[in-house]
């Protein structure tokens, strides 16, 4: 049977809620990550992912047209492109985070994370060990599960 232990990636790669967003988009970008834990002290206090970044750049109590989207209009203005760079400037993870967390113990099973995911309504968790932090576990870790195990049942009945 599966685990978290089996399926997490243990490489926790945590951000400060300090941190700048301009920093925290090159962080993801640049590890190849779409979410980071936040760590304030030995604590995680909450996760930061591209959907918080891009929900907070696309603001909807903002006027759109003059943040994120004349961004990408074929012929962008500097004003348009100036208020847009002053939002991503001007926060840190901490206004962007998403603040609650959401963990499993490392023996928990690929079916109990799958349901916790489901009935949160969450792409991750936090991976615990003794109430340690030791990894971080995504949809996609499970669905990369899924696809390993119907590759290996499609295997076998093609031999059998």
């Amino acid at each position: 049977m599966l685990t978290a232990k089996d399926l997490m990636t243990m490489r926790l790669m945590t951000v400060s809620p300090s941190m700048g967003l301009r920093d925290l988009v090159d962080f993801l970008r640049d590890n190849s990550i779409h979410a980071a834990p936040v760590k304030e002290g030995e604590r995680i206090v909450g996760l930061a992912s591209l959907t918080d970044v891009m929900g907070y750049l696309a603001d909807e109590e903002t006027d759109v047209e003059h943040n994120f989207s004349r961004v990408f209009l074929p012929d962008p203005d500097q004003e348009g492109y100036d208020e847009f760079a002053t939002r991503l400037d001007g926060a840190t993870v901490n206004d962007i985070m998403t603040p609650a967390v959401f963990t499993c113990d490392v023996d928990s099973t690929a079916g109990e994370v799958a349901a916790l995911m489901a009935s949160k309504q969450i792409h991750r968790v936090v991976v615990t060990d003794e109430g340690s932090a030791v990894g971080l576990l995504s949809v996609t870790d499970l669905l990369k599960a899924v696809t390993q195990y119907e590759n290996t049942l499609s295997g076998r009945a093609a031999k059998g």
